[in-house]
């Protein structure tokens, strides 16, 4: 019953929120797709076989160390600590930051697109890793978990004074990642996926960022252990994947050819 009484109060959190409830598709979508979704144990197989320590990862894009943004911008990150201790609930992780961090001051993107944001450290990350290019601008999307709370925190610990170079979208990945490319005039140099974990949701936004990402712009996706949704999709690029470990998950990169 309480089972019943859970999904019950799903349907009406996204039925009272009209720019959430589109999501409600995909959600039907992720039944369809059932057998894709329950694939964790073979994608989390294939990641520890093809994983290589993140600063091969690097190498092999061309950049010789890891930068980390607490040691290149130590006031932005104790600003961000002090108001992430604000937050009165718990979101995701931060994730590769000091990868995000070291991706952006090397590729000089200067079109940042981001689905899900949670705190916001992967955002202050490409904030940080963009800041000396007054041009940049990072746009985000983001859905706050149903029933959570959370929507006044979204992107938290960002201090006040990057927010002018960022966008936030608060729409389901389904409507805000075509929106957050056509501002951009429908090419990105650079894209980390974080949203959506599941199979569908994953298969429906990887390749409309690939399309819009520019010859030589980077595609990162966390957690793609979850399902094997990043295997396919890097199978269809022919491009090769780069994969390795951070802190129990795995992160895929994606390099698009010149």
């Amino acid at each position: 019953m309480s089972a019943i009484i859970d999904k019950a109060n799903t349907l009406w959190w996204y039925l009272s929120r009209p720019h959430y409830s589109v999501q409600l598709i995909q959600l039907f979508r992720r039944f369809l797709n059932r057998e894709k979704e329950r694939t964790r144990f073979e994608a989390t197989q294939w990641c520890q076989q093809v994983a290589i320590p993140m600063e091969e990862v690097l190498r092999k894009l061309g950049i010789d160390k890891i930068e980390y943004p607490w040691e290149v911008y130590p006031d932005y990150w104790r600003e961000a600590e002090r108001r992430a201790k604000q937050v009165p609930v718990v979101m995701g992780g931060a994730g590769a930051v000091e990868f995000i961090f070291t991706a952006t001051r090397a590729f000089k993107p200067t079109r940042l697109v981001e689905t899900g944001v949670a705190y916001g450290w992967s955002t202050l990350a490409m904030l940080l890793g963009t800041l000396e290019r007054e041009s940049a601008r990072v746009i985000s999307t983001d859905m706050p978990y149903p029933k959570m709370g959370n929507e006044p925190y979204v992107g938290y610990v960002i201090p006040e004074d990057l927010r002018e170079r960022w966008i936030l979208i608060r729409k389901p990945d389904i409507l805000a990642v075509p929106k957050a490319i056509k501002h951009f005039g429908g090419t990105i140099d650079f894209a980390h996926y974080d949203s959506d974990k599941s199979y569908t949701g994953r298969m429906f936004t990887y390749p409309r960022l690939w399309k819009a990402l520019r010859n030589d712009g980077i595609l990162i996706s966390d957690d793609i252990q979850d399902n094997i949704a990043f295997k396919e999709f890097a199978q269809q690029t022919g491009v090769e994947p780069l994969v390795f470990e951070y802190k129990g998950k795995y992160v895929g990169v994606l390099r698009k050819e010149r």
